[in-house]
């Protein structure tokens, strides 16, 4: 059976966190955050089918939100943790929020960083001009997701996520671009059973309009408004770091 590929970072005596990126990007996206994060906390980067160093699944029904629950479920037993919070960067925030409405008993508490999928209405936009059943061409650096079109990423990571990227098979992207449409969570957040923090990348100026919408929905939200855009755990790391930190003391 395939298994997704997870690295682990930190003391694991220390209260664990799961760490999931989002779409075709990689653990590489962690680079910025890994040592100040790792001196408090035990972390556990997982990466998606078919991106970075997981294996593209023989059975596409893998790419489903059950299949990552269990990869979820088996990762966490077979490192002996009870209990973890867990954080989901853009793609990665929906599935990690879903997963903590179906295993509340095991979630902590929830941040998620700017996620179009996960709280907007992007998905349905892309429904709507047929784009999202496009194939996706086979230059994957045509992509707007590619990691290359990064404007503010620091070299060295840049280099790492436009390599991983690079690497992708373009059925990956399709079949990670099919599971989207379930990942959006925003009419569940009123009741999601775990404290959850926003950290905004105010410079996303499409991401603060379906913000906006969910402040307005739900005034008690817990956002932190930071210097960055769309990947904001990289681009204003030593903010998201700090308030992470102090979110999950």
């Amino acid at each position: 059976m395939s298994r997704l590929n997870f690295e682990t970072h930190g003391d694991a005596q220390q209260p664990a966190v799961l760490l999931l990126h989002g779409f075709m990007s990689c653990n590489g996206q962690w680079l910025a955050n890994l040592e100040a994060l790792s001196e408090h906390l035990f972390l556990i980067t997982v990466e998606l089918w078919g991106h970075g160093d997981s294996p593209m699944p023989s059975d596409a029904g893998q790419f489903s939100l059950p299949s990552y629950y269990e990869q979820f479920e088996q990762i966490r037993a077979e490192l002996g943790v009870t209990t973890w919070a867990v954080i989901g960067q853009s793609y990665g925030a929906g599935i990690v929020l879903n997963y903590a409405r179906a295993f509340p008993e095991v979630c902590t508490a929830a941040v998620a960083t700017n996620s179009r999928s996960a709280f907007g209405t992007m998905l349905e936009e892309r429904e709507r001009s047929g784009e999202a059943n496009a194939a996706p061409p086979e230059d994957l650096r045509k992509l707007p997701f590619h990691p290359i079109h990064a404007r503010r990423f620091p070299p060295a990571i840049k280099d790492v996520l436009v390599a991983k990227a690079d690497d992708m098979l373009p059925e990956a992207v399709r079949l990670s671009g099919r599971l989207g449409r379930d990942l959006n969570c925003r009419d569940k957040l009123a009741d999601l059973p775990v404290p959850l923090l926003i950290t905004n990348g105010k410079y996303e100026k499409s991401f603060q309009r379906d913000l906006q919408t969910l402040r307005e929905a739900i005034p008690e939200l817990n956002v932190v408004d930071l210097e960055g855009g769309h990947s904001v755990n990289i681009e204003a790391a030593e903010g998201f770091n700090e308030t992470v930190l102090r979110f999950l003391r």
